[in-house]
């Protein structure tokens, strides 16, 4: 595990020396973020598939490795699904708005890459621990519907991003903000909700497979600093860009009382 958690460090340094010193641009920031996920998924699904066939007919170690594969196909189908959908974005708009105050500042701008790092190295310790572990108990009803869950709410974040870069892309709506469609119907930051939802059913997955409550403890890293990074930068640096862009807005100010934040029926 250890050279796996390094390995993904050194990809993102990498990145952060390319993208500071060489091109001065955020353009693959989101490529080198992914494409790590990608690489780190399918490195996890060939290496169970081929314990898979080598341990055939033992029923403790199938188990095991059916929960490794599962959640090594959910991470790449996210992940690759956000690669494409990102670097399309960033093709389009030629920059991130998030990095306008710091792409010329090596300082702040490794900040964020370190971030990024933990974010992977956080996000894939389920994966890694459930890969380490191949005795497990059997595959359940409730395993069955987190994977479900699990589908339904990858759904709902790849169409609020289609809703909204369909909604950008009308002439019409040049500088104004998307309220329709889940935005208005489940709340203001439907990617987000979505995303968090996504690894909390990954780490329940993981969580029943585990016979180690340290395993248990350590994995809930993932879903606790995914909702961290949801909750409380990613949702108010959204907040606070819409606000000062739409702050004499009426209609945006109706948008944000009628429309829940982020979790409905919360806040």
């Amino acid at each position: 595990m250890l050279w796996i958690y390094l390995a993904v460090f050194l990809i993102q340094f990498i990145g952060f020396l390319h993208a500071a010193f060489l091109i001065k641009s955020e353009r693959y920031y989101d490529v080198f973020g992914c494409g790590t996920f990608v690489l780190v998924g399918l490195l996890s699904l060939f290496k169970n598939y081929y314990y898979e066939i080598e341990h055939i007919g033992e029923s403790g170690y199938v188990y095991g490795l059916r929960r490794a594969l599962i959640v090594s196909v959910f991470i790449i189908v996210w992940s690759a699904r956000l690669l494409i959908f990102l670097n399309d974005r960033i093709k389009k708009n030629k920059k991130d708005k998030r990095f306008d105050k710091v792409r010329n500042n090596p300082k702040t701008f490794f900040i964020y890459w370190f971030m990024q790092s933990l974010w992977i190295n956080f996000t894939i310790t389920p994966l890694l621990l459930v890969t380490r572990q191949h005795f497990s108990i059997s595959l359940t009803l409730l395993d069955y519907i987190l994977v479900l869950l699990w589908s339904i709410f990858f759904t709902i974040e790849a169409v609020a991003d289609g809703q909204k870069t369909l909604f950008l892309s009308k002439q019409e709506n040049k500088g104004k903000f998307i309220n329709q469609g889940l935005w208005k119907k489940l709340c203001r930051h439907p990617n987000y909700l979505s995303e968090i939802m996504m690894h909390w059913c990954i780490y329940f997955i993981c969580f029943r497979g585990f016979n180690s409550h340290w395993y248990q403890f350590i994995s809930l890293i993932s879903p606790l600093f995914t909702s961290f990074l949801m909750l409380k930068i990613s949702t108010p640096m959204m907040e606070k860009m819409a606000e000062e862009k739409f702050s004499g807005n009426p209609h945006y100010q109706s948008y944000k009382k009628s429309t829940y934040k982020i979790i409905p029926f919360v806040n």
